[in-house]
């Protein structure tokens, strides 16, 4: 939560708006300062217990002492102010689509190697603002397949004595019983766990089956198949109602033709061509192109082309009017200028913008709405809960 001292603002760690608490400095970075509270005086009435036994030292989580519905509200605070910050006013009617039970949602976790100062193997998490690695043997948002995962697979690479782990990546099957696993070695790129080491970890986990390539992944009667190193919703109950969202405002349907750029594996562009919509998919990643095109010949679909490139680039090669809406979920840091300068080019009448970045979305939306389009809807899909990260989605139409 953001403080004052001597009249700068401080943003400070596990406290709520209106407490009193006692606070360490954690440094500067791009010019704000950081603090983290190390003792409440007077608490918050949204103040809760967190869950995780690790919380205040593991980075992951940053909400879990402040109860669910306050979650919401501060993170409308914070897309408003974002938006403010650059002239833009968020809707009033936007709503803060949250979660029944905010737990267990993960469905992927990446976890760091840590040798103890007795020697002992453990993965975990990094400390909040550092490289360090806290040991995480309990974490309640992710599915609990993942924590029984990371623990069979600690002890089986212990008992082997398998040295130089760098990281362990374990990803569920939503509606299946597979658990995709990958290891990185310190520079050993493309070496693997031995197959004995990944047949003791498959003992603990009888009704699991650990696959090491990719799995299937589902929704709305659509099929796919997933990489460890290909980008995935870690949220899938929340998937559905993001993508219902943006579905909503793309209204897709036969005739219509769609740009979906930073398309990953095609998820969101073959649920526009569900709807009987073209659908012309960009994406960057050539393995995600590769799961993108298999997922096509998966669910017979003709209407889904993709492109793999740089967005920019794929943009310059288009012709004004032949796509009439786009919808695009770029990273964390947003869009590139050339690319949001040839969606100017190209003008298509409908924008749906999803975002993981309140900052950035606000400085790409002001900067479309200076080109000529208009805000009409928004909301905030809360895709992670007990954390400061936040998910917008904005329709934006040619004014």
């Amino acid at each position: 939560m953001v403080a004052r001292q001597e009249g700068k603002a401080v943003f400070v760690y596990y406290a709520l708006p209106g407490e009193t608490v006692e606070a360490e400095p954690r440094g500067r970075r791009a010019g704000v300062s950081f603090a983290r509270a190390t003792n409440v005086l007077e608490a918050s009435p949204d103040r809760v217990q967190p869950r995780s036994p690790q919380y205040g030292e593991c980075g992951g989580c940053h909400l879990q002492h402040a109860a669910y519905e306050r979650q919401l509200a501060l993170k409308r605070r914070v897309v408003e102010d974002a938006w403010s910050r650059t002239g833009l006013r968020l809707p009033p009617d936007a709503p803060v689509l949250g979660m029944e039970d905010p737990w267990r949602y993960r469905i992927r976790g990446e976890f760091e190697a840590v040798f103890g100062p007795d020697g002992g193997f453990h993965f975990g998490l990094h400390r909040l603002r550092s490289h360090s690695v806290v040991p995480v043997h309990v974490c309640p948002i992710h599915d609990l397949r993942i924590e029984r995962g990371l623990e069979a697979f600690r002890s089986a690479i212990s008992e082997a004595g398998v040295k130089g782990i760098q990281n362990l990546t374990l990803t569920v099957e939503p509606e299946g019983s597979g658990l995709l696993w990958s290891v990185r070695f310190e520079g050993r790129p493309g070496l693997t766990l031995d197959a004995g080491v990944v047949a003791v970890a498959a003992d603990q986990l009888p009704d699991l089956h650990l696959l090491d390539d990719s799995m299937s992944f589902g929704f709305w009667g659509l099929g796919f198949r997933v990489r460890n190193d290909t980008f995935v919703q870690t949220n899938y109950r929340q998937m559905l109602v993001l993508y219902q969202v943006a579905l909503d405002y793309l209204e897709p349907g036969p005739g219509r033709r769609v740009l979906d750029l930073f398309s990953g594996i095609g998820t969101i562009s073959l649920a526009i061509a569900q709807k009987g919509a073209a659908v012309t998919a960009v994406e960057e990643n050539p393995r995600a192109v590769q799961l993108g095109r298999l997922a096509t010949r998966i669910n017979a679909s003709r209407d889904v082309t993709f492109v793999t490139g740089r967005v920019e680039r794929a943009l310059n090669q288009l012709r004004i009017g032949e796509h009439d809406s786009a919808v695009l979920d770029p990273p964390r840091a947003g869009c590139e200028p050339a690319a949001l300068g040839e969606l100017l080019r190209l003008g298509p009448e409908r924008l749906v913008y999803i975002s993981c970045d309140p900052i950035t979305h606000a400085r790409d939306l002001a900067l479309l709405v200076r080109g000529g389009y208009r805000v009409r809807r928004a909301a905030i899909v809360d895709m992670f809960p007990q954390t400061y990260h936040i998910e917008t989605v904005a329709l934006l139409e040619r004014s």
